[in-house]
């Protein structure tokens, strides 16, 4: 699939709507507890759930920018990217990323799809500052995010609890201009 050059497309991957028919990939992500270790996801998805997350992230505006992410190669969908809990006043907003289809993961498609979001968030959103947290152990993520440009702003210790322990989390911060291409 060839598309045109456009905000909302990357190198590996384009931002599209989510639509109902994402529903059955989406609850086996995540219910995989392979894909949901470095989530804050701690317990088995329904169907009901994620027919009701469908609905939510059905429309994307200023409020809440949540897109599917699929591969331009062939048009599957391999995970979710998000841009909620936005701030007009401070022009700021918080990042979701989860690449659910594991065949993708270490060949760069996370990569482009945070470049890509970000991309939306500062030239069609108006986005100053975006935010994401990480859990402290996840190495990978860490390594893709600072790749991108995030810079890490704190830690809050101890602060999630899943699978028998506490995890410090991470903050980290990318602004306006910060963003790396490559």
């Amino acid at each position: 699939m060839t598309d045109t050059p456009s905000t909302y497309t990357g190198r590996l991957v384009r931002l599209r709507a989510r639509e109902p028919e994402d529903e059955p990939l989406l609850y086996a992500w995540f219910n995989d507890p392979s894909v949901t270790e470095h989530l804050a996801i701690r317990y088995p998805l329904s169907h009901r759930d994620e027919h009701a997350f469908l609905e939510r992230a059905a429309s994307v505006s200023y409020a809440g920018a949540s897109f599917a992410v699929v591969t331009r190669a062939d048009d599957r969908l391999i995970g979710g990217v998000s841009l909620e809990r936005t701030s007009p006043e401070n022009r700021s907003a918080v990042l979701g990323v989860a690449i659910g289809d594991r065949t993708c993961w270490d060949g760069g498609y996370g990569t482009d799809a945070m470049r890509t979001v970000c991309r939306v968030g500062f030239e069609m959103m108006n986005l100053h500052r975006v935010e994401l947290d990480v859990f402290a152990a996840n190495e990978r993520a860490r390594h893709v995010y600072e790749k991108v440009g995030f810079r890490l702003e704190g830690r809050r210790r101890d602060a999630h609890y899943k699978h028998g322990r506490y995890q410090d989390v991470l903050v980290m911060g990318l602004l306006e201009g910060e963003l790396r291409l490559d």
